[in-house]
């Protein structure tokens, strides 16, 4: 195992002070499905932001800024808590609706004892350093923590790099699944189930 960076500190939760961050490294690293339900600029910031559930998920920080998080969902509670409520408040009432529907193609339901991987966004210049590797590793350490049976995630088809990895950390592909007939607006086809099983 290669050298961890000292000065880069795991938190079980996301600062209030960097929910805005957060949401401007979920949107730039998770673009492709992201992007086409937020959009881009301040409002899109602020809308996913507002919807965060801080206390599910896992911070990278260096020092103070945030270089890398890791949403969690499970049968219970999840890291993008998205709500029509809360979305009507930045796109109003028919903007919301359809990007309810939208997200409703990308959304996991968890099962009882699964630990859903919520999207995992590293900043560029941080990745390839252990980052991603030091956050799924602390997913593991809090799920088995919760007494929970299982980790899973979905890795697009336009990401070999992130599903080679996941296999490298003991993930295997269980399914593959469709976006169609939204592919061309979701900038990929296709996304790989992968599990992970704790006891």
């Amino acid at each position: 195992m290669g050298h961890e960076d000292p000065s880069i500190r795991l938190l079980d939760h996301l600062p209030a002070s960097l929910a805005d961050d957060a949401a401007e490294l979920y949107l730039s690293a998770l673009a492709d499905k992201l992007t086409p339900v937020y959009g881009n600029g301040w409002r899109a910031r602020k809308a996913l932001a507002d919807g965060f559930n801080r206390r599910m998920c896992i911070a990278a920080l260096d020092r103070e800024r945030l270089i890398g998080i890791l949403g969690i969902q499970t049968d219970t509670a999840e890291f993008m808590n998205v709500t029509l409520g809360g979305l009507r408040q930045f796109y109003g009432t028919a903007g919301s609706l359809w990007r309810m529907a939208l997200l409703s193609v990308l959304h996991h339901a968890p099962l009882t004892g699964e630990a859903y991987v919520d999207g995992v966004a590293v900043v560029q210049d941080y990745r390839g350093r252990g980052v991603g590797t030091r956050l799924i590793r602390a997913l593991d350490a809090w799920a088995t923590g919760q007494g929970l049976a299982m980790l899973s995630l979905e890795v697009v088809d336009a990401n070999p790099r992130a599903e080679k990895l996941y296999r490298h950390l003991g993930f295997q592909a269980v399914r593959e699944q469709t976006v169609w007939p939204f592919s061309t607006l979701f900038g990929f086809r296709s996304s790989t189930v992968m599990i992970k099983p704790l006891i």
